[in-house]
């Protein structure tokens, strides 16, 4: 994929879309990621629209839709990238992931239901072209099946047959096999019939076995590069806080007061927290002090928490006026700082720099970023 440019911003924030593998493919199968370069805030809009969609295509609300179209077109740039871009971003977490794929996966049947004719065929000559390169470790039966899938199904008769009125949704005619491991979740239901290590496949089932191929695929990245892609969202800062407003949209907090968190109730509030956050609110009363990182997510759990702008301000100038017990870490002072404090709150409540509505992460993400809840109070 070529570069695409922002001509309104001179100097575009631009993010490199990580590169496993290089080439360009139909997008509705995701073979092979884009390379290039693309401006930050399009690549924003890709994923947050794409996320959009596809939970109201899960509600079957999807008419409500009333984001950008372009950006979920097959074929298109934008929806490449907004695909493997958020399939990165939904790695940190297993939650996250199996929230995004299932959600992924019905997008592709929703296509898979209004295809032309025409689109069909492109569509099986790409993932024929592309699957003969495809090369992943443990990937042999599920190229295999997407070679043999694909070949079969551009057969001319084959092909005409499927795409004619006198086909039906029962239909069984010109059958051919697949490696029964390369679609386990077809013999698990038994919607194939088992020969010799074989699944007989019929030609009413071509929807159903490709998109069975296609989860087994995008699973198999995951397996295989689920290390590399976490580290990559966690060196990268833009990622990284992306990755917080996607996961925080899918998994949204479950730990509420019933009241709003004040500068003046905090500490029987506190009783409620979760453990990780009760934490540090335990380590501030006693040191007066956090570190970075701790501050960052502790202010946004009070934010989520309900902790108004003014009433934040308070707390955190309590705190950082008093004279710190710190050993190592942040020795700030609320006195010499004030202006820097105020705006980094003030930026935490998307009212300053890019106006960002930060969230914080559910406790199932600290714990798999940093292997333990109470790491953020070192």
């Amino acid at each position: 994929m070529g570069d695409l440019k922002c001509g309104a911003i001179p100097t575009p924030v631009i993010i490199r879309i990580c590169e496993i593998s290089g080439g360009y493919v139909h997008v509705m199968f995701y073979i092979n990621p884009p390379r290039g370069k693309i401006p930050l805030y399009i690549t924003e809009e890709c994923v947050f629209n794409r996320l959009q969609y596809l939970n109201l295509l899960y509600n079957k609300e999807e008419d409500k839709f009333r984001g950008k179209f372009e950006y979920l077109l097959e074929d298109s740039p934008q929806d490449n990238v907004g695909h493997f871009t958020l399939r990165l971003l939904v790695s940190t977490t297993p939650e996250s992931w199996n929230h995004w794929l299932t959600r992924e996966r019905l997008l592709l049947r929703h296509r898979l239901n209004h295809l032309l004719p025409r689109q069909l065929h492109r569509l099986f000559r790409n993932i024929l072209r592309r699957s003969k390169n495809y090369d992943r470790p443990g990937a042999t039966c599920i190229k295999r099946s997407l070679i043999i899938l694909s070949a079969h199904f551009l057969q001319p008769d084959v092909f005409r047959h499927i795409i004619s009125n006198e086909h039906t949704t029962d239909c069984d005619l010109f059958p051919f096999k697949v490696l029964f491991n390369a679609v386990p979740d077809l013999v698990k239901t038994r919607k194939l019939h088992l020969d010799r290590g074989y699944g007989i496949v019929t030609c009413s089932m071509w929807k159903i076995i490709l998109e069975s191929l296609f989860h087994r695929l995008i699973q198999l990245e995951y397996n295989i590069y689920k290390t590399d892609m976490q580290n990559t969202v966690q060196m990268d800062p833009r990622l990284e806080l992306m990755s917080q407003r996607v996961i925080k949209s899918i998994l949204r907090p479950t730990i509420q007061s019933n009241a709003d968190v004040t500068a003046l109730n905090i500490d029987n509030e506190a009783r409620k927290f979760p453990p990780c956050m009760r934490h540090l609110h335990l380590v501030l009363r006693k040191k007066h002090r956090l570190s970075h990182y701790a501050r960052f997510y502790y202010s946004l759990f009070l934010k989520d928490c309900g902790m108004n702008l003014d009433n934040a301000i308070a707390y955190w100038r309590d705190e950082y006026s008093k004279p710190h017990i710190c050993e190592s870490g942040c020795t700030h002072k609320w006195q010499n700082n004030e202006k820097k404090f105020i705006y980094s709150i003030r930026h935490l409540y998307g009212l300053e720099g890019a106006r960002v509505k930060y969230g914080s992460p559910n406790c199932q993400t600290i714990f798999v970023r940093y292997n333990s809840p109470f790491v953020l109070s070192n």
